[in-house]
C-alpha cells in the first residue's frame, strides 16, 4: 500500500475505534504552518525571507508590513534593495550575501525606507539557511526609533548634567568600592588629569594601596559625608581646597560608590582672613574709643586747671613748670585724637578739598621730613581731584605715610607720591573683599624700602603695633591713617613684600563740588576776663563739671551745675532769673544730652546750647536737634577754648 493511501486508526483508551483519517500528515503540516505564521506574526521584529541570488523578498510577517507601510503583496513584489539603505544596488547586496555565507550570519545597523519615503533606524540580524538544497536568507529587523530617541534623551541629559557639573567650578569624581575612578568632570580632570578606570590612589598619588588618611575610605566605613580642608603650594602661592566625599547607596540601601567634590576655597580663605582682621580692628577701635573718651575727661580737667594755675602764677617762677604740665597734657590729647581717629569717632570738618592742592601745599614739608638721603618724586593727576574731607586730617595721613616710608629706608631710597583717578569695579571687590563701585581719587605713597612679610602686613593697622625699637614711635601712625580713611568713607590697600618696598593706596570718593578755599582760623587760646549771664553746666564727670564751673565763675558768669539730664531739667525749671546758655555732655546716664535739651526747648525754645564730648562723632552727627542754637566743643579743651565759645554764643544773643 502506498504511503498516501495509508490508513491510520486511532483508538480510545478503552480500545474502541474512532474513525479513519486519510491524508493526516498533509493536514498536520498545514496546521503547523498556520501555527508558525501565527507565532511569527506576533513578533515585534520585522522578519523577511529573501532569495540570495536576486534579493527577491519571498516572505514577510505582519510587523514588516506595518513598519514599512506596504501591503503584503506589495512587499512580495519588491527586492530587498528597494527598502534597505545599506544595499542600494546588486553589488552591495552580493557583498552582504557573501559575508553571510562565509560566517553564517551578520549583525549591523542601517536604515530602511518606508512607502512614504521616510527613513527609520533598524538593527538587522541576517542568517543563511538551506532547505531542499536551496539557499535562503532570513532577516530579522528591529526598529531602533524608540531606542535612539531614548538614547538622544539620555545623551542630552548627560550633556546637560556634564555642563552643570562643569559650570559649578568644583572638581567632581565618582569612585566605586574598589576605589576605581568611574567618572571625572572637566574641572576635576584639569586639577588631577584624566585617570578614569584607574584606582584613585594610583592615578592621583602613584601609590599601590589606599592612602592611610583616605577620606573616601572613611566615608565608606562610616556611611556619612566627610569633609577636610587641605593646602598646597603652587606657582601663584598657597592654594586651599575643601574635599567633600559623599557615599552613594542603591535602591536597596546598599553602598556601591562615593562622590568626591574638590572645591577651591583659596579666595574664601583670603576673604575670611580679611573679615577676621576687620572684626579685630573694629573691636580694637571700640576699645580705643572708650579709652579716649574717659581719658579726654581727665585731660580736660588737667588742661583747664593748668590754664587757671598759669594765670594765677603769672609772676611766679613756677609758671614754667605749669607750662610743661599743659604741654604734656596737650601731647596726651593728641594721642587720644589718634585713638579716636582709629575708632572713627573723631569729629571732623568735612568740606570739598582738592587732593592735588593738599599734596602741593605739603611738598616742602614732606621733603624735609623724608631727609636728604631719600629722593622724593611727586606726580599729580592733570585734573583736580576734589573729595569731601577734613584737610587737616588728610595732611596728617600724608605725614604719617611719609614718616613710615622714611623709616623703612634708613640707608636712603626713593619715595613716590602720586594722585590719580580710578574707577572701582566688582573686580576690586572680589580681590580685596570690600569696595563700593564708583569713581575715586587715589593717593599713592610708595617706597623702595625693606618691605614687609605677610604677618607684618596683617597687623600694621592695629594700634600700638610697631616694628620700631623702643622709644622710636607709638605704633599709632598707620592706625590713624586707617581710622581717617574709614571716617571719610574711603578704602586703603597695602602692597608689600620683604625687600621689595611698600605701596600704600588710599581711595576717597570723588565729589562733583568745587574745592572750598581754606579760611584762616584763629587758633589763639587766651584767657579773657569779664563776662555776664547764667550758664547751666550738665556733666556727669565731676572733674570736667567742676573745671568748667571754675573757669566760667572766674570769668564772671553765674554757674549752675547738674549731674545728669534729669537734674538739668529740674535745675532749669527752678532757675529764678532764667538761664542764658546750657552746656551739656552728649553721653550721660538716665537722660542724655539730646533728650535733656529737647525737654528744655519745650520750656524755653530760644535757649542756646553747647554740647561737649570726648566720644562724640556718631552722637553729634545723629543729634538731629531742632533749632539753630546747637554748637559743639570736643574734649579735651582748654579753658581759653571754653571761654571763647561761651563768649561767642552769648554775644550772639545780645542785640548790637
Amino acid at each position: 500500500m502506498s504511503p498516501e493511501k495509508q490508513k491510520f486508526t486511532v483508538r480510545s483508551a478503552e480500545g474502541s475505534s474512532l474513525h479513519e483519517e486519510r491524508f493526516a500528515p498533509a493536514r498536520r503540516l498545514e496546521e503547523d504552518l498556520s501555527l508558525f505564521q501565527l507565532l511569527i506574526n506576533q513578533s515585534n521584529d520585522a522578519i523577511l525571507i529573501i532569495r540570495p541570488e536576486t534579493g527577491q523578498i519571498l516572505y514577510v510577517n505582519d510587523k514588516t508590513c506595518s513598519s514599512l507601510g506596504y501591503g503584503r503583496e506589495e512587499l512580495l513584489a519588491k527586492k530587498i534593495t528597494d527598502i534597505a539603505m545599506n544595499v542600494r544596488d546588486r553589488s552591495s547586496w552580493m557583498r552582504l550575501v557573501n559575508r553571510v555565507r562565509a560566517h553564517g550570519y551578520a549583525l549591523f545597523e542601517t536604515q530602511q525606507k518606508r512607502k512614504n519615503g521616510s527613513r527609520f533606524p533598524v538593527e538587522v540580524s541576517v542568517r543563511h539557511i538551506t532547505h531542499d538544497e536551496r539557499e535562503y536568507l532570513v532577516s530579522v529587523a528591529r526598529d531602533l526609533t524608540d531606542r535612539r530617541r531614548a538614547e538622544d534623551v539620555a545623551i542630552r541629559e548627560k550633556n546637560k548634567l556634564e555642563a552643570v557639573l562643569g559650570a559649578l567650578g568644583d572638581g567632581i569624581s565618582v569612585q566605586d568600592l574598589g576605589y576605581r575612578i568611574l567618572y571625572q568632570n572637566s574641572r576635576h580632570r584639569e586639577l588631577y588629569g584624566n585617570h578614569a578606570g584607574e584606582p584613585c590612589f594610583r592615578g592621583y598619588f602613584g601609590r599601590d594601596q589606599v592612602c592611610d588618611d583616605c577620606l573616601l575610605a572613611q566615608a565608606f566605613r562610616e556611611g556619612t559625608v566627610q569633609r577636610r580642608e587641605v593646602s598646597a603650594q603652587a606657582d601663584e602661592g598657597t592654594v586651599h581646597r575643601e574635599i567633600i566625599v559623599c557615599p552613594v547607596h542603591d535602591a536597596r540601601g546598599e553602598l556601591f560608590a562615593g562622590i568626591e567634590v574638590v572645591r577651591d576655597i583659596t579666595e574664601r580663605k583670603r576673604l575670611e582672613s580679611q573679615l577676621v582682621l576687620a572684626h579685630r580692628l573694629e573691636a580694637v577701635g571700640q576699645l580705643a574709643g572708650g579709652v579716649a573718651h574717659d581719658f579726654n575727661n581727665i585731660l580736660t580737667a588737667i588742661m583747664g586747671y593748668g590754664d587757671i594755675l598759669q594765670e594765677k602764677l603769672a609772676d611766679n617762677d613756677a609758671q614754667e613748670d605749669v607750662k610743661r604740665i599743659i604741654l604734656s597734657a596737650e601731647r596726651a590729647a593728641q594721642l587720644t585724637q589718634s585713638l579716636l581717629a582709629f575708632s572713627r569717632k573723631q569729629v571732623i570738618k568735612i568740606r570739598p578739598v582738592g587732593m592735588n592742592a593738599i599734596v602741593q601745599g605739603m611738598d616742602k614739608l614732606l621733603r624735609r621730613l623724608a631727609g636728604k638721603a631719600i629722593k622724593v618724586t611727586v606726580d599729580l593727576a592733570r585734573e583736580e581731584l576734589v573729595v569731601r574731607a577734613d584737610s587737616s586730617q588728610l595732611e596728617q595721613v600724608l605725614m604719617n605715610l611719609v614718616t613710615n616710608a622714611r623709616d623703612a629706608m634708613p640707608g636712603g631710597g626713593r619715595l613716590d607720591i602720586t594722585t590719580a583717578r580710578a574707577d572701582l569695579t566688582e573686580e576690586f571687590r572680589r580681590t580685596y573683599g570690600y569696595g563700593a563701585p564708583g569713581t575715586y581719587a587715589v593717593l599713592t605713597v610708595g617706597d623702595t624700602g625693606m618691605g614687609m612679610d605677610k604677618q607684618t602686613s596683617a597687623n600694621i593697622f592695629e594700634p600700638f603695633f610697631t616694628t620700631k625699637e623702643v622709644g622710636r614711635g607709638t605704633g599709632l601712625g598707620l592706625s590713624l591713617v586707617y581710622g581717617v580713611v574709614k571716617q571719610h568713607n574711603g578704602y586703603i590697600t597695602v602692597q608689600s613684600r620683604s625687600g621689595e618696598g611698600t605701596r600704600v593706596m588710599i581711595y576717597l570718593p570723588l565729589s562733583a563740588e568745587s574745592a572750598a578755599a581754606a579760611g584762616a582760623e584763629d587758633r589763639a587760646a587766651v584767657m579773657r576776663a569779664g563776662g555776664s549771664g547764667t550758664i547751666l553746666i550738665v556733666e556727669d564727670d565731676a572733674g570736667v563739671r567742676d573745671l568748667a564751673a571754675a573757669v566760667l565763675t572766674r570769668a564772671g558768669y553765674r554757674v549752675i551745675k547738674a549731674v545728669d539730664g534729669d537734674d538739668a531739667l529740674k535745675k532749669f525749671r527752678g532757675a529764678r532769673k532764667g538761664i542764658d546758655l546750657v552746656i551739656l555732655d552728649v553721653m550721660m546716664p538716665r537722660r542724655n544730652g539730646r533728650e535733656a535739651y529737647e525737654a528744655i526747648q519745650k520750656i524755653a525754645p530760644e535757649t542756646k546750647a553747647m554740647f561737649m564730648s570726648g566720644y562724640a562723632a556718631d552722637s553729634v552727627r545723629n543729634l538731629e536737634i531742632p533749632g539753630d542754637g546747637v554748637h559743639f566743643l570736643p574734649k579735651p579743651f582748654t579753658a581759653a577754648q571754653l571761654l571763647g565759645m561761651v563768649r561767642s554764643l552769648l554775644a550772639q544773643q545780645r542785640p548790637v
